[in-house]
């Protein structure tokens, strides 16, 4: 009996100590792997919380070196900083358009310290002649960090220019600025004007429109001008007069904010697709495919670009959607400074041009619309302050007005003729005089609820929004103007649900109003920058306690309390 119990004992504890064994395994197993996990996580953590600690920063982001001149040269330093325990290596081609004596980068590597890239600026002296005589010179730009050193070359007309350094790192890839004015580049004075061609724009029978010209001196020597507007004799008149009519794309807004966007005036004629740069107003190619579309009504068009650089040229353009042949277009570019001539001979109605910029960094001055009548502009219709002048390195702006009180309706064209102690130059003047019958105004309405007040060209299609903030209905309040009117822009409105309150501007970004909190709500209408025939002043108040914005033509401010609101200007002008 005690054998056999002892055999029971024996089979059991076989049975259950590798059960228990098993458990205890399963359950070590079970801890090492949660502390395996407990580390990789704390491994993943470190690795994510160093990779956050890789930041590169340069500073500044642009400097002025200010003019340089064949006698003188600028420098400058990027300071590159990294606060991170691992290294991360940095390295540049030099700046995109520019060509490397030596197919090679700069590079370096930081670790939790600091470095530098010094950049300097210089201008080349011309070799020969007929380098000479030429208004463009090399610039030599030379960035150094360590015993390391990158040198490129381009060729730059006399102005101001912007250079983009790109700098590659494991932190991203960073842009930074060098900014240069080239002053003289020969000895002999030599005039420089910008624009070459002006376009006054759209103006309005008996008003006034004023635009401005550069003159600097690309000479050492003191250049010497006097200025006058061509005047004409009778035989100068042809019957069928077709000078073209200039387009200029500058935007004045946007001049040196890096980004470019389609003027106002311009929205109905020029498209543009893609990332566009700005380059003094104008707008630049940049990498990638661009595109630019232009409506126009003629016989032809040609193309003006400001920058041209034969290595920079991949361009593609179309007229109605039929490719244009620019091999023989772009073989004498050059030497006509840029004035490429796309068509002629159309028939005379409606087209679109098309062009295709990629990865290019021309700058687009504008277009000549070929085709229509023209005229030259009445005698004495442009005034031009100063009138005379003698200039070294420093830049003249001169104030050109055109008067329309004695042109009729259509389209002109002149020269304005620069004497000088080196030679004679031209500007083009473009204009175009409007009637003053083609004004067309809309009606704004007036809604409010409390001290919020709502302008709407369109009640209708704001039903439901008037009915749920349940405004009341005051009726028409003034009348603003159709789109592209001469001497108006759009209107903006925008919302702040906080506040419950609106806010209206001309301009798109609110005229330093700050918009935090705010809602765009569109254009109701375009209204007059300046005073048009028989429209009058609409002034706007401002709530210094609740910041409600107040509306009205009415100088003593209607209804409102002048304890609690304060005048705040003119918003523009209105019918």
């Amino acid at each position: 009996m005690k054998v056999r119990n002892y055999f029971i004992f024996v089979i059991v504890a076989l049975i259950v100590y590798p059960l228990e064994v098993f458990a205890q395994d399963s359950l070590s197993q079970k801890k090492n792997q949660l502390v395996i996990k407990q580390n990789i996580q704390k491994s993943l953590e470190k690795d994510e919380k160093q990779s956050k600690q890789q930041i590169l920063t340069i500073t500044p982001q642009e400097i002025n070196l200010g003019t340089i001149t064949t006698d003188k040269s600028s420098e400058g330093v990027f300071t590159l900083k990294s606060i991170s325990a691992d290294v991360i290596d940095w390295s540049t081609d030099g700046s995109s358009g520019w060509k490397k004596l030596e197919n090679r980068k700069l590079s370096g590597a930081l670790k939790n310290n600091s470095g530098s890239i010094q950049v300097g600026i210089r201008l080349l002296p011309k070799e020969s002649e007929d380098k000479q005589k030429s208004t463009s010179s090399y610039v030599e730009m030379k960035l150094e960090s360590g015993s390391e050193k990158l040198i490129c070359r381009k060729e730059f007309q006399v102005g101001t220019h912007k250079a983009a350094i790109e700098i590659n790192s494991s932190d991203g890839q960073k842009t930074v600025f060098a900014t240069f004015t080239i002053g003289y580049t020969q000895k002999n004075p030599s005039i420089n004007l910008n624009p070459l061609r002006l376009d006054m724009g759209s103006i309005l029978q008996g008003k006034t429109v004023s635009k401005k010209i550069m003159v600097s001196n690309s000479g050492k020597e003191m250049l010497t001008w006097s200025v006058v507007a061509r005047k004409h004799a009778k035989e100068d008149f042809p019957d069928d007069f077709h000078q073209g009519r200039y387009i200029s794309f500058v935007n004045e807004e946007t001049r040196g904010s890096g980004v470019y966007n389609v003027p106002l005036n311009l929205k109905e004629k020029i498209e543009l697709m893609g990332k566009w740069m700005e380059s003094n107003g104008y707008p630049a190619g940049a990498e990638g495919e661009n595109f630019v579309k232009v409506n126009f009504s003629g016989t032809g068009i040609i193309l003006y670009l400001g920058i041209y650089q034969e290595d920079e040229v991949n361009i593609s353009m179309s007229i109605d959607k039929n490719s244009v042949e620019n091999v023989e277009l772009l073989k004498d570019l050059k030497e006509k400074k840029g004035e490429l001539l796309v068509a002629e001979g159309l028939a005379n109605g409606q087209h679109v041009f098309t062009l295709v910029s990629k990865d290019s960094r021309l700058v687009f001055e504008g277009v000549k619309i070929l085709g229509g009548s023209t005229a030259y502009f009445p005698e004495g219709s442009i005034k031009i302050v100063p009138n005379s002048g003698a200039t070294t390195r420093q830049t003249n702006y001169l104030n050109v007005s055109f008067n329309a009180g004695q042109a009729v309706p259509g389209y002109y064209v002149d020269d304005i003729v620069f004497t000088t102690n080196s030679g004679e130059a031209l500007v083009e003047v473009f204009a175009e005089v409007l009637s003053e019958n083609i004004l067309k105004v809309v009606d704004i309405y007036r809604y409010y609820n409390g001290t919020d007040y709502l302008f709407t060209a369109d009640p209708q299609s704001e039903t439901k929004r008037l009915i749920q903030n349940r405004y009341v209905k005051e009726g028409i309040a003034f009348r603003l103007f159709k789109p592209d009117t001469p001497g108006t822009a759009c209107f903006y409105r925008w919302y702040n649900p906080q506040k419950q309150s609106h806010f209206y501007h001309y301009n798109s970004v609110g005229g330093g109003k700050d918009l935090r909190g705010y809602i765009y709500e569109g254009a109701i209408g375009n209204i007059a920058t300046s005073r048009l025939t028989n429209t009058r002043e609409l002034y706007r108040w401002y709530n210094l306690k609740t910041g409600h914005y107040f509306y009205s033509t009415d100088i003593q401010g209607g209804k409102i309390s002048k304890k609690i609101y304060r005048f705040d200007g003119i918003a523009g002008y209105v019918k």
